[in-house]
């Protein structure tokens, strides 16, 4: 019974955050590896906290962090949007990777745009990283509260 119950807190809370889109989100995994050893992060930065979600193997741990911002994150994405996108070789396949994309709402509109920020790229594509201040702040924040990065 004390699992069914923990399992229906986990299904109340999860839902708080199924009718809402993260600002940034950062996933990175192991690669190519036995699945034993298989590991990947998942922060989703929303206004008020960040939910990261640890995969080992198969098994997910969940962290909720409380997260405030004195800026607005949606004007900073909108800064970010601009700035290039710098391309870098990248010969690694099958390696580790990490992907780290923001999402805002452009004003005048009710439809989110996401936008790339940083790409370890693999098997042939490039490696990408948003170049410029607003682009630096947003991968901080998502790299501080999800610290592996490829």
């Amino acid at each position: 019974m004390k699992s069914l119950s923990l399992v229906f807190f986990g299904l109340l809370s999860f839902s708080a955050f199924a009718d809402q889109q993260p600002f940034i989100t950062k996933y990175s995994a192991s690669g190519f590896v036995p699945i034993e050893w298989s590991r990947s992060d998942k922060c989703e930065v929303f206004e008020t906290e960040v939910l990261l979600t640890r995969t080992y193997a198969r098994s997910a741990v969940q962290y909720r962090i409380p997260f405030s911002a004195e800026d607005s994150l949606n004007e900073m994405i909108a800064k970010a949007q601009v700035e290039r996108l710098k391309l870098e070789d990248n010969y690694m396949c099958d390696g580790p990777s990490t992907t780290i994309k923001a999402r805002f709402v452009a004003e005048g509109s009710e439809e989110s745009q996401e936008i790339l920020l940083y790409s370890t790229g693999g098997c042939g594509s490039p490696k990408k990283v948003r170049v410029g201040p607003a682009s630096s702040a947003l991968i901080d924040i998502a790299s501080t509260f999800c610290p592996t990065t490829h």
